[in-house]
């Protein structure tokens, strides 16, 4: 089956280009093709002919073809082979030939660029998932080639990073007039960074334009499962009842949408806090430290209780020791002190496979969990190993496979598929176990917005059938959305814990942590002084603040603007 079908596609000097898509829509394969490596390192068949800066890609010895365009992959371990994170961004210099002075002055030019200054002598394969994509990213930069392709830069990344790293982008542009390549599924990234946005569907260029003008494309968008932008989904939605809103950023918003409120007074106060749960924890941490060989202490006395059945967003800086936490609950690390209770017995007294009865964990990396030669085996082996057998496993199996879209996909080899249908496979291997206890690192990685809505769905059943959900997650849209409570690591503490309309609406609170409100929120906030309700975190919650308030001033609401 094709999976790249007669594409064309011309890209001219210095141009900031984000390609964005559905899952297994292409994106990878084409990052390949332009870099040269598909089909020679991957098999298949090449038609059509690929010029990169003159040079043909397919005809092209790769080491020739990488002094012209620089590949950052989808997932950074692919790439990451030194000794240390200095050593990892010097190798292709050295290749290169450059002096050592330049060198060190570009390896620090670079580490400044992606926040991993004063790193320099740590082993890669100790970083944080997030913190290796920003070396990857980093070693490239470095470089400073003409064309830079980058894989998904953003998945993996948090706030201050994702700055960061589109900081880094403009700079290369600005200093070489490089010619960026993208590919994405961070609208908001895409929005404010891209001089053009092209969507890959199927193979196919599907839409190709500005970002003003391919956003305004919600609802097509929306059916190709791509994601779009928050403040362009509310530009959609007033559109819908009558109002000619256009706008892509909560700061064009805010112009847009102020001159139809009172003129700038009080703010409204913030809500009351919301009680916090009085039941019993399933998951306990008491006084929990852990440090790695290293010396690096990812944890320092972590306390935290999360009542059964609540929903909890863990969030904080990459690095900050979230995936640490998450492996001290099912018994991969044992920290050095403090203790870890499931439902109020000791983790450390009991095996990974006791463990594993209970508390369901998917890994940050789909390839660290995934071992057998397809899916359906894949997710058998979890229920099968906890009893389940005969056509009690083969249901539930089918409903796991059922519940994640992956029928289609049942038989094939997981090395075959793409990351995103990967981390399904994933997601669908924990359900199958159906846990009482869900602890997920960065599930969303990789998933295009159909997939994330599904697994949205899956968390809220989850919710209301009683189960307690742990998710790691940079997406504080994700985290508004449905999680019940907030909680920010910071340098391996626990700084911030409450309601995500206490945690993720103060941006002051948030700026020092290296994260930021969600658009919806900085948006609210801006209108906060005509009188606005603030804080607002989802498209739904500022539409009704938006109606009240319009109702309250003698305006139509609106729904009634037809």
């Amino acid at each position: 089956m094709p999976v790249l079908r007669g594409i064309s596609l011309a890209v001219p000097p210095g141009q900031a280009l984000a390609i964005m898509g559905p899952t297994s829509a292409g994106k990878t394969t084409l990052a390949l093709v332009l870099a040269g490596l598909a089909p020679a390192m991957t098999g298949g068949r090449l038609r059509g002919r690929v010029l990169v800066d003159g040079l043909d890609a397919a005809t092209t010895p790769a080491a020739q073809l990488s002094a012209h365009l620089g590949l950052v992959f989808q997932e950074p371990e692919r790439q990451l082979f030194n000794m240390t994170v200095a050593d990892e961004v010097a190798f292709g210099l050295e290749g290169l030939g450059m002096p050592p002075a330049l060198i060190r002055e570009r390896v620090a030019w670079a580490l400044g660029c992606v926040g991993l200054a004063g790193l320099e002598d740590r082993p890669p394969w100790q970083l944080s998932g997030g913190q290796q994509k920003r070396l990857a990213i980093g070693a490239i930069l470095a470089m400073q080639p003409p064309i830079l392709v980058l894989d998904e830069p953003m998945a993996g990344l948090d706030p201050a990073g994702r700055r960061e790293v589109a900081d880094a982008l403009h700079a290369l542009r600005a200093r070489s007039g490089a010619t960026v390549i993208v590919f994405e599924k961070d609208a908001e990234f895409a929005a404010r960074w891209a001089d053009r946005v092209a969507v890959l569907a199927e193979g196919r260029i599907a839409l190709d334009g500005p970002p003003q003008t391919v956003f305004q494309e919600v609802e097509r968008l929306h059916a190709l499962g791509v994601a779009v932008p928050q403040a362009a989904e509310l530009a959609a939605r007033l559109r819908r009842r009558g109002w000619p809103a256009a706008f892509l950023t909560a700061r064009q918003a805010a112009a847009s949408l102020s001159a139809h409120l009172p003129a700038p007074g009080r703010a409204e106060p913030p809500p009351p806090p919301t009680a916090r749960e009085d039941r019993p924890p399933a998951v306990e941490l008491r006084g929990v430290r852990f440090a790695y060989p290293s010396r690096t202490e990812a944890l320092r006395d972590v306390s935290l209780a999360i009542p059964a059945g609540q929903t909890v967003a863990l969030v904080g800086q990459n690095g900050s020791g979230k995936s640490t936490l998450a492996r001290t609950l099912i018994g991969l690390l044992r920290p050095q002190a403090g203790a870890v209770l499931i439902h109020g017995r000791p983790v450390g007294r009991r095996s990974v496979g006791e463990l594993a009865r209970a508390v369901g964990y998917v890994f940050q990396n789909p390839d660290h969990q995934i071992f057998a030669p397809s899916a359906r085996e894949e997710i058998a082996f979890g229920p099968r190993n906890l009893g389940l057998k005969g056509e009690a496993l083969a249901q539930r199996v089918s409903e796991a496979l059922a519940a994640f879209g992956l029928q289609e996909v049942a038989d094939l080899p997981p090395a075959v598929m793409g990351y995103g249908v990967r981390r399904l496979v994933t997601l669908a291997s924990v359900w199958a176990m159906q846990p009482d206890i869900w602890v997920l690192d960065e599930p969303t990685t990789g998933l295009d917005a159909r997939h994330t809505g599904q697994l949205l769905a899956q968390l809220r059943s989850l919710a209301a059938a009683g189960r307690t959900v742990l998710f790691i997650t940079h997406d504080l849209r994700l985290a508004a959305e449905i999680a019940q409570r907030v909680v920010v690591l910071h340098r391996g503490r626990v700084v911030l814990d409450g309601p995500p309309t206490e945690v993720l609406a103060d941006a002051e609170r948030l700026a020092p942590l290296g994260l930021r409100p969600p658009p919806i929120a900085r948006l609210s906030a801006a209108l906060a002084v005509h009188g606005f309700p603030h804080p607002t975190l989802t498209v739904d919650q500022f539409l009704a603040a938006w109606d009240a308030v319009t109702m309250t001033n003698g305006q139509l609401p609106i729904a009634n603007c037809q």
